[in-house]
């Protein structure tokens, strides 16, 4: 029974960890103490915006080896496309949300 209750509680997660990055997806690797320092992901256009926390996701920060506080990473169906470290200051740079749109106009347009 609690082999059961085990499997039923990683389900939720392996599949998280499976899809998160399908697509078009920009993901801000971020922890309590550093939300002040975080960007408005929600402002990038024709890309899913995620926000994931260390203290909710430390499987996933593990997995793809975030070190610094804030990061932002894009992906491409898995692929990273371009990932964006803050500095000593936990602070990313200012123009973090220009090289993002960027990147993802340029994956946009090769679509057509």
């Amino acid at each position: 029974m609690k082999l059961w209750i085990a499997i039923l509680l990683l389900i939720p997660t392996l599949t998280f960890s499976q899809s998160y990055k399908d697509g078009l997806v920009v993901i801000q690797y971020s922890a309590d103490f550093v939300k002040t320092h975080e960007v408005d992901i929600g402002e990038l256009k024709e890309v899913e915006a995620i926000r994931l926390y260390l203290t909710q996701h430390p499987q996933v920060f593990k997995k793809e080896e975030i070190k610094y506080l804030p990061t932002v990473v894009l992906y491409h169906n898995g692929k990273t496309i371009v990932r964006i470290e803050s500095d000593i200051s936990l602070q990313l740079p200012d123009n973090t949300l220009e090289e993002l749109q960027s990147h993802i106009n340029k994956i946009v347009k090769q679509k057509f």
